[in-house]
């Protein structure tokens, strides 16, 4: 059972069947706790993607530099007619542009996980937030007091009314713990063959002036 599951469980005293500010009060604290801990470990999850993907950007940069430079070798091996020099280089561009492939979509792949926790995170936040409300009602001994009052004159009414606040929070509580992470597919690489780089360089020299 969920924390608000025992909210609604402790609305009523085991005794008489009335309501039980006391048991409420303690049951909210708990459970704002428990939301409390519940965000923070979705900041810390997101905190973590942040620095997994500013850290993949940064390796991009190098990454590109490098391979533009290989291709500019291997441009001017063909032009010298350095055949095996050319092949060479080739290899080592084909390699880079499989690295740099798959950095993209591992950086893809995080950047879908960072927006999947940040909205959980600001589910987590109206869960809290709606928590939080309830127990600074319930808090106010003379609002309990004229409450619990209130449903014992008019039960048809208020107690229902009641039960049904907390019940769509613990609605919408199962719903955020059910929403899955986003389901991530083998990733399926097109490795870069040698004579493909030679091929689109070759392509590029017939193209020059």
């Amino acid at each position: 059972m969920s924390v608000l599951g025992q909210v609604l469980r402790s609305l009523q005293d085991p005794q008489d069947g009335s309501l039980d500010p006391d048991r409420v009060c303690v049951q909210l604290v708990r459970a704002c706790r428990h939301a409390e801990q519940h965000m923070q470990g979705l900041e810390r999850q997101c905190r973590q993607l942040k620095t997994d993907i500013d850290r993949l950007t940064g390796q991009g940069a190098p990454l590109s530099q490098r391979l533009a430079g290989l291709e500019q070798a291997t441009l001017a091996a063909l032009v010298r007619g350095e055949g095996q020099e050319a092949r060479r280089l080739a290899t080592e561009v084909a390699a880079a542009e499989d690295e740099q492939d798959a950095g993209r979509l591992r950086l893809e792949r995080l950047r879908r996980r960072l927006r999947y926790y940040q909205d959980r995170w600001l589910g987590a936040e109206r869960h809290y937030h709606d928590l939080c409300r309830q127990l600074a009602m319930a808090k106010t001994t003379a609002c309990v007091r004229k409450t619990m009052a209130t449903i014992r004159r008019h039960p048809a009414v208020t107690l229902v009314n009641a039960k049904q606040a907390l019940a769509d929070i613990r609605a919408r509580e199962q719903r955020q713990d059910q929403a899955p992470e986003p389901d991530e597919p083998p990733a399926a690489l097109c490795p870069h063959s040698v004579e493909q780089v030679l091929a689109r360089l070759q392509q590029q020299l017939g193209g020059r002036p």
